[in-house]
């Protein structure tokens, strides 16, 4: 029979959802027991040194049940029938267990942002294969997460804002999901498309979020050739050989020719090689990677304890029992309004006489001084010092375990927006763990700094009310106020510069700012759809690269100050010299928007939209990096799925703007607001790109729509209200299962 844990995943796949329906009910023991032996799918080369990684049989059973519900849907549906862009295509077809985990494989794994330095990985000698682009670890992934405990809720029970940032378009999407089990399960919420269970979400006891963490996942090691041998690498007093595997891939060629392209892959014994622009594999150094999520298969069972939590305790003793979540941060409450963070993701076990030395080398070795301001740690490779683990202890494991690592739990309130655990909220911090885990002491983004703001605002006049204790009404009100920090903390100061001295020459042009600085005078701080100015500072603050937002500088006058995390820096920078840097950026901005043919007060709802078919859709928010907005939505292309887009084209000089605007294409995407209180959970949600990727379906705008608006959407949990609502039911039954 099978195992306990099995039986767990058995049940939780009999659930009510059409791709669930089928489960796994019939599947005899050899298929639940069965694993996947052809290794040359696609999806697992792009992943490249994990096509070996342990697959336990709970997590296969769970796959394979998916599986089996999305092939019995596809049998009785036909591709040709199937609703959206991808109907009748040819690559339609049924899917297997290994292609689920190879799709999940990739989702988990930060090293697969190497991907194509991997596999242009080759021996100098032998190939002159040219080095793959540098990698940028700006995934666009990001979010907002809340948890009011019962001291600054008005029920007071627990509430929690779900906020993550992710991609509008392609495979990355949420799907909204209501699972249940009578006597067992029942839970609502999202997970990315093809991916069982729910990730963000509630049952009666718990709701619990992610954002993505500032800690590392991976460490860079360069190793040391022995002369002459480009695949031989010093360590210690001694020598290691690489190994290889050689693995065929099949390519679609430009031509529409399905071609067999084989490739071998070379590996140390910490993982892959690398080639890339900057770390290029040499006669005499070889770059290689190691990932800490390459063994973590429990993130599944993980999930299911989640689903299944009856206490703010049970939900953290997942955590310490598995130890599966991936890479982001966990911000949860509990009904009787307790606020949890915590961030135990794989995170290297390195000794402090290995960071030590590593922080020296960054003193002292360019590349990895650079490495470390991309956010990479580059170690020696050749010395047994950086070894994941404890030099003193062999057993140890080579990541932190879940006593190592950040965790806060509160009566007020816990946030992350996706730097470090060191501040939790306005007044708190957490000291004392590894630097892998994230930096201390260190400067805040301008969208934690107003995260912070808004849930650190005891004033009477706050989101909070007189008194200080959120309804749900007002919270969503709160994460939704496209309040910009950026510009209170600038605007003033640059509408002053601006007006005395409105006359600059810009290209050896005479420019006038008069019309700008009366703009931005106008304007009240706030990206919402009728916003004038919105897009003017827009262009302006966008000038700044990210290193210039949090330190003092070209943009700010007053410096980061540890102890004033949350305030600083702050203040205009001074003029320094004529012509003024910060007004001569103004002009710039000015004149993006005269060559796009918008005026300097062009309403934000204007040139900002989503297109959701023949729709237009105008959409408020902003640039959380750059203008420090809670509600964070920016263009982005779609870049995981074939799906057809529009391509736009940017007006010259701007970064984001296009002939068309600003189109949309990654943000705020599930947004959830719930509260605990004495009647159960009461909750209101957005999926801002609607539940269905169909053009003809009214699911494929209509949550986009409320968004626009902000006309929170109530989700409604109770069978009696779901069964008061239902407008369309659609069941799928297998063979096996009629």
């Amino acid at each position: 029979m099978p195992s306990e844990m099995l039986k767990d995943s058995l049940r939780f796949l009999k659930i009510n959802a059409f791709l669930y329906k089928n489960a796994l009910e019939g599947l005899s023991e050899e298929e639940l027991h069965r694993l996947p032996s052809d290794h040359s799918n696609p999806m697992i080369w792009i992943a490249g040194h994990v096509l070996n990684s342990r697959v336990s049989l709970a997590r296969y059973a769970w796959y394979n049940g998916f599986a089996a519900g999305y092939n019995t849907f596809l049998e009785q549906t036909a591709k040709e029938a199937i609703a959206g862009w991808c109907r009748g295509a040819e690559w339609v077809g049924p899917i297997q267990a290994v292609d689920l985990i190879a799709y999940h494989r990739i989702v988990t794994l930060v090293s697969v942002f190497f991907g194509k330095a991997i596999g242009a990985a080759q021996p100098p000698a032998a190939s002159q294969a040219a080095a793959a682009p540098p990698v940028s670890l700006d995934s666009g992934r990001g979010s907002n997460g809340w948890a009011l405990g019962r001291d600054r809720t008005e029920s007071g029970g627990g509430m929690l804002v779900s906020n993550p940032h992710y991609p509008w378009v392609g495979s990355n999407r949420f799907w909204e999901k209501h699972l249940t089990i009578p006597g067992e399960l029942d839970v609502y919420g999202v997970s990315l498309v093809g991916f069982p269970g729910v990730h963000l979400g509630f049952n009666k006891a718990v709701a619990w979020t992610h954002t993505t963490s500032a800690g590392e996942r991976f460490t860079l090691y360069s190793l040391d050739l022995v002369e002459g041998h480009p695949t031989r690498y010093h360590y210690d007093d001694g020598e290691r050989e690489m190994t290889s595997r050689t693995v065929d891939v099949e390519v679609r060629s430009a031509h529409g020719v399905v071609e067999t392209v084989t490739r071998t892959l070379y590996f140390s014994h910490y993982g892959p090689i690398v080639n890339m622009e900057g770390l290029e594999w040499t006669v005499d150094r070889a770059i290689s990677i190691r990932e800490a999520n390459e063994s973590n298969d429990d993130d599944h069972r993980q999930v299911l304890e989640f689903n299944r939590a009856e206490s703010l305790e049970e939900f953290q003793q997942a955590h310490a029992d598995y130890m599966g979540v991936d890479w982001v941060n966990t911000i949860s409450v509990s009904s009787d309004g307790r606020a949890w963070y915590a961030d135990t993701a794989p995170t290297p076990r390195l000794s402090q006489e290995a960071l030590a030395a590593w922080q020296e080398r960054t003193r002292t070795d360019e590349t990895t001084r650079s490495l470390w301001s991309s956010g990479m740690v580059l170690l020696d490779g050749s010395n047994s010092l950086y070894e994941w683990g404890d030099p003193e202890n062999s057993q140890a494991v080579p990541v932190l375990s879940y006593n190592e690592m950040p965790r806060l739990e509160r009566r007020d309130y816990v946030f992350n927006s996706n730097d470090s655990y060191w501040l939790p909220h306005h007044e708190v911090r957490i000291t004392g763990f590894s630097l892998l885990q994230g930096g201390e002491a260190t400067p805040r983004s301008l969208r934690t700094r107003m995260n912070a703001t808004t849930l650190g605002d005891l004033s009477p006049d706050g989101p909070a009310g007189s008194d200080g204790k959120f309804s749900l009404e007002e919270m969503g009100k709160a994460i939704l106020h496209n309040r910009s920090l950026a510009a209170e903390l600038l605007l003033p100061e640059l509408v002053e510069r601006c007006r005395a001295k409105s006359l600059i020459l810009l290209d050896g042009r005479r420019t006038d700012l008069t019309e700008a600085c009366q703009v931005l005078s106008e304007w009240d701080g706030r990206y919402n759809l009728e916003s004038s100015g919105a897009v003017l500072f827009r262009e302006f603050v966008t000038r700044y690269n990210r290193s210039q937002l949090r330190w003092a500088g070209a943009l700010f006058g007053e410096d980061f100050d540890p102890s004033q995390p949350v305030v600083t820096p702050r203040g205009l920078a001074p003029a320094g010299h004529d012509p003024d840097p910060i007004l001569h950026n103004l002009a710039r901005a000015a004149r993006v928007l005269e060559a796009a043919d918008l005026p300097l007060d062009v309403p934000l709802g204007q040139v900002q939209f989503s297109q959701r078919g023949s729709k237009r859709i105008p959409i408020h928010g902003g640039l959380g990096t750059w203008e420090g907005i809670q509600n964070l939505v920016r263009p982005a292309p779609n870049r995981t799925t074939l799906e057809p887009a529009k391509s736009y084209q940017k007006v010259a000089d701007s970064q984001y703007l296009t002939t068309e605007g600003y189109p949309i294409g990654t943000g705020t995407s599930f947004l959830l607001a719930i509260e605990f209180g004495k009647e159960g959970p009461r909750r209101k949600a957005f999926l801002t790109y609607g539940q269905s990727e169909d053009p003809n379906s009214r699911h494929f705008w209509d949550q986009t729509e409320l968004f626009s608006q902000k006309k929170w959407r109530p989700v409604l949990f109770s069978e009696e209200s779901i069964q008061k609502d239902v407008q369309e039911e659609m069941i799928v039954l297998g063979e096996k299962s009629r």
